[in-house]
């Protein structure tokens, strides 16, 4: 393979792609424990928000690829980045109950028009024949900057308070000490701290709690300046692409197609289907954070224990693209499908950070076997003139799954891992791994019934 035959906008594209995962990555992998711990949320509502958010995030593509089709795609982009970049700064500077959900709420919208217009754009400039391996490079650098923004969410939520409190920034540590919670030791923040591995004094544990959440209103900012930077690539080295031969449509009948894509009950069967691979991976940021420093310990690097996911992406996407390209597109997914419910498993078995990390391993694996084979697939079935609109409702398994996930995640994580009393993550864990049981099941039924859409229009058209 000669990736030279990718045009620049192809690798502008990507570039964009991962400043904008930077941010988003580093900024939701805390926003759970943000919402219970900075703003003041109960850790049932946090979820629930959380949920109800992404899901916001992968509802709105639709309209917002509708828009970018007719708009273009980079017009598109310059929406998205200076609504995402204003989106993270509110949520970072005030961190209140009323202005986080306004801040989520324009995150939610200039990141519904990056995803249909970056898949999009990806499918335009991939040469001829060589659409899945652009996917799957895009699929890599998606989760190289998953993988970044954790770490670096890791450093500014655990070690910056760490550097601060030992320097002389006394009007900050000032600052940190009057308007950052907990505000005082109670009995239950008390036994919080005894359980920890090892014992903290109580005065020690507030301290550490008040600089974690300063550090993750940093990581928003942080957000802030890599939305920016996004934005500054659009300006300078993103080229719209080349669209000749496309039918020029009015918004009426754009969003006349969107509509219509709703009565295609295979269509909307399959997405829904794949709702239930979503459901078990958006756990990674809804459950999986809290369960690590409630159930494991308060100073494990939760957000490297996370980063494993798109780490192993990261190192064997390529070679797992490779070793499944033969395989039909229902089967490959099914496998990828199988090995995720796995992980789930594992988790609910080994209640230890490296039972955890073993876990989310395994759940990397079924990840990178299944989804750049599912964006491929999606975008095969999109006629001309309506790619972003096509990818932009593929999003919708994520809404279901999280609309859905979101408050199962918090009810679960009340039940079977509070902050005290008795806990039984495995029965969460389970749980999860059951709806994917289910998924799969639904995924060889749907096989049965409707085949491979794929294979059917090949055969039509020879």
């Amino acid at each position: 393979m000669d990736i030279r035959r990718f045009p620049r906008t192809f690798w502008a594209a990507n570039t964009i792609e991962l400043f904008e995962r930077l941010a988003y990555y580093g900024m939701n992998v805390i926003l759970v424990l943000y919402l219970t711990r900075r703003v003041g949320f109960s850790v049932q509502y946090s979820a629930s928000i959380t949920g109800i958010f992404i899901a916001s995030l992968y509802l709105l593509p639709i309209p917002t690829g509708a828009v970018s089709d007719k708009i273009g795609f980079r017009n598109g982009l310059f929406i998205a980045f200076s609504v995402l970049a204003a989106g993270y700064a509110i949520l970072g500077l005030f961190p209140s109950m009323a202005s986080v959900i306004i801040a989520l709420a324009f995150i939610a919208v200039g990141g519904a028009f990056v995803k249909p217009v970056i898949s999009g754009t990806i499918k335009k400039t991939s040469p001829e024949g060589l659409s899945r391996i652009g996917f799957s490079i895009f699929y890599m650098v998606v989760n190289i900057g998953g993988f970044t923004g954790k770490i670096v969410a890791k450093t500014l939520r655990q070690d910056l308070g760490r550097w601060i409190s030992a320097s002389d920034y006394s009007k900050l540590k000032d600052w940190v000490y009057a308007n950052v919670p907990p505000f005082e030791i109670t009995e239950s923040l008390i036994e919080r701290a005894a359980g920890q591995n090892p014992p903290m004094a109580p005065e020690a544990f507030v301290d550490l709690l008040k600089w974690q959440g300063f550090g993750m209103q940093v990581i928003c900012l942080f957000s802030v300046a890599m939305a920016l930077v996004a934005l500054a690539l659009v300006a300078f080295a993103y080229k719209e692409p080349d669209r000749a031969g496309e039918p020029a449509r009015s918004m009426t009948e754009t969003f006349g197609d969107m509509f219509r894509l709703f009565l295609d009950l295979k269509f909307v069967s399959f997405i829904v289907i794949f709702a239930g691979f979503d459901l078990m991976f958006w756990q990674l940021y809804l459950s999986v954070p809290t369960y690590i420093v409630t159930h494991i310990s308060e100073t494990a690097p939760m957000e490297y224990i996370v980063a494993i996911n798109p780490g192993m992406i990261i190192v064997f996407q390529m070679v797992i693209a490779s070793l499944v390209v033969r395989m039909k597109p229902i089967g490959n997914m099914a496998l990828g499908m199988a090995i995720s419910v796995l992980g789930m498993i594992l988790l609910g078995l080994l209640p230890t950070l490296w039972g955890a990390m073993i876990a989310i391993a395994v759940f990397a694996i079924g990840e990178m076997t299944f989804a750049p084979r599912f964006l491929d697939y999606v975008s095969t079935l999109a006629p001309k003139g309506k790619i972003g609109l096509y990818l932009g409702f593929a999003y919708m398994r994520s809404f279901i799954a999280n609309l859905l996930g979101g408050p199962l995640s918090g009810y679960l994580l009340g039940r079977y891992c509070p902050a005290e009393g008795v806990r039984q993550p495995y029965k969460m864990w389970f749980t999860f791994a059951f709806i994917g049981v289910a998924a799969l099941i639904a995924l060889f039924v749907y096989d049965r019934i409707v085949g491979d859409q794929t294979e059917k229009e090949e055969a039509a058209a020879a």
